[in-house]
């Protein structure tokens, strides 16, 4: 469970089991990488789809799951994009700030509950991933158990905190999110109450904790001897965590260092090696150097028996006295869940640390502590983005009812994440107040760029705003400047059909020179596809009329006038169709 030669990804622990496909995901996260999150989709995606990194087949991914997933991180610790990438534009339904549950706590857990339905039985599964690491691109040493289940016919006691901790997430949210999605993200939390879990081999019982929820308290760590793993450690933390004299600790250097001597004086200490990691040579399947420490885990023993407890909980009082966090317990044998079994002599985890030697310990940066606690509380104000149109150009006003934090010397901008560079000056005490001007239909964006500088101090990040006025057909707009040659819109044809990569990544026509290209695969096959799509998946056929009219609409040619022929008898009998289902 913890050997460092067992790595995986987080997209492999997202895949759905064979013969099944997602119906639901609710992710939470202490931090957001915008870019990470598209690559999550993919996992979800029929199987070849899977590894691809083509911006057509991640952007189709996207577009197909947008109304089934749901990430919730805290406000202001979304990182800010290094370009203008569009397809950030279909992430927007997905994701949700919140605040954070009372002043000086975070919203901090890292959790994936996620839902799957057996194409042929019916069945539903239920898959959770309990994560020490947030979803970002931080390639530090962490920690994931998943537990599968199905979904029962009564609610199971034991899951109570994993459901109040979902309809906590949901109160604290920055805005209320739409109401399919609230009925939807409903529907999943009664069925992760009636969950029933199969347990890791070993484990005799599996608990979880919702800390920082109202009504759950933490776990009891009474035990005759301790292990904690955890990046950020305090005195009173490590107090609660490891009670007694009997304690291992592994830890970051620069945190270690800042503990009082006496905290330590009895605790085994370790740091992961500077060195350890994997090569970057082929042993490596892809995967890059892992540094750094990340992971949390504890493990209690007491007599023959142990608790290992993984999660999202750092060893701090922060942790364990309001932060929102969630950790699961497993209870088993010290054979099985104990210490050394975790850290002996002769572990692969022992393998890649090195004792802790104390070392001075190093200031933090007061400036830039202000500026991250700054934004923070800026990112939780509710900003509404009111779009106006002006002729063939747009306009967005950013305000906000209430004022933005006193913040003396220090200076505040707002610029949209899709026009970089145009930035307005924010005025700290007063609501916010901005207007962006001669934006294109794809430069409307709900995301938000924060900036706040305090001398040589620097800290930005993503606000999610509520759109007002969003024109129904951005979304479309937006695809079809994407798919902008006859390359693209034939892979981007396929895939909506439902062929995949692979069959995506086969050229259709033959030479160059644009739509009146011979189509290598016959328009026949084509046609039948086509037909094949109109019994089964009609609603692939709305998604593709609205892209054929926005390149229509642009005067692009991108297919042959054979294939326009056809279209036009599936557009027909697709009309049919729905005027079938009216009358």
């Amino acid at each position: 469970m913890l050997a460092p030669d067992t790595r995986t990804l987080l997209l492999d622990a997202l895949r759905p089991p064979p013969g099944s496909q997602l119906t639901r995901a609710v992710a939470l996260t202490f931090t957001l990488d915008l870019d990470s999150l598209l690559v999550a989709p993919l996992a979800f995606a029929a199987h070849n789809l899977r590894e691809s990194m083509d911006p057509v087949v991640i952007m189709e991914s996207v577009r197909r799951c947008a109304d089934r997933i749901d990430v919730f991180c805290q406000s202001g610790r979304v990182a800010v994009p290094p370009g203008e990438s569009a397809l950030l534009a279909f992430l927007e339904p997905m994701v949700h700030t919140v605040r954070k549950p009372r002043p000086g706590r975070l919203f901090h857990p890292k959790l994936w509950v996620l839902r799957f339905l057996d194409d042929v039985t019916g069945e539903v599964s239920l898959r959770l991933l309990v994560l020490s690491r947030n979803l970002t691109k931080d390639r530090s040493w962490d920690v994931c158990l998943r537990l599968d289940g199905v979904r029962g016919s009564r609610p199971v006691g034991a899951n109570k905190p994993l459901a109040d901790l979902l309809r906590h997430t949901l109160k604290l949210a920055v805005a209320p999110l739409p109401a399919p999605r609230l009925e939807a993200i409903e529907t999943l939390i009664e069925d992760l109450r009636r969950a029933e879990w199969t347990a890791p081999d070993g484990v005799d019982e599996v608990r979880f904790h919702a800390l920082g929820v109202p009504g759950h308290r933490p776990p009891n760590f009474d035990g005759a001897r301790h292990l904690v793993i955890s990046p950020f450690c305090t005195e009173d933390g490590l107090l609660l965590c490891a009670p007694g004299d009997r304690r291992m600790v592994i830890g970051r250097q620069e945190e270690l260092d800042r503990l009082p001597d006496e905290t330590l004086a009895h605790a085994e200490c370790f740091v992961v090696s500077e060195l350890a990691g994997l090569p970057e040579d082929e042993s490596s399947n892809g995967l890059e150097i892992l540094s750094g420490l990340h992971a949390k885990v504890y493990v209690v023993e007491q007599g023959a028996a142990a608790r290992l407890l993984i999660g999202s909980a750092n060893a701090t009082g922060a942790a364990f006295g309001g932060n929102v966090e969630v950790l699961v317990e497993l209870a088993g044998r010290r054979a099985d869940l104990g210490i050394d079994s975790m850290v002996g002599p002769e572990t692969d985890l022992r393998g890649v640390l090195e004792p802790y030697e104390r070392g001075e310990p190093v200031e933090l940066d007061e400036d830039a502590e202000l500026l991250i606690d700054l934004v923070g509380d800026i990112a939780e104000l509710p900003l509404v983005a009111t779009v106006q149109a002006d002729a063939e150009r747009y306009a967005i006003t950013l305000t906000s009812e209430d004022a933005l934090p006193a913040a003396q010397g220090v200076r505040l901008t707002a610029e949209l994440h899709t026009r970089r560079g145009e930035a307005a000056t924010l005025v700290a005490g007063q609501p916010v107040s901005a207007t962006f001007t001669g934006l294109a239909l794809t430069d409307i964006t709900p995301f938000v760029i924060i900036t706040a500088e305090l001398g040589d101090a620097r800290e930005r990040t993503i606000v999610v705003a509520t759109l007002v006025g969003d024109p129904d057909d951005r979304l479309d707009h937006v695809l079809a400047e994407q798919i902008d040659t006859v390359e693209k819109f034939q892979r981007f044809l396929l895939l909506m059909l439902g062929l995949g990569a692979e069959a995506a990544a086969v050229p259709l026509v033959e030479g160059e020179g644009g739509g009146s290209a011979n189509w290598r695969t016959g328009l026949g096959g084509i046609f039948e596809l086509l037909i094949n799509a109109l019994a089964e998946h009609p609603e692939r056929l709305d998604d593709l009329a609205n892209l054929i009219a926005r390149i229509e609409a642009r005067g692009a040619n991108l297919w042959p006038d054979e294939f326009s022929t056809l279209w036009a008898v599936v557009v027909q009998a697709r009309q049919a169709e729905l005027e079938e289902a009216r009358a």
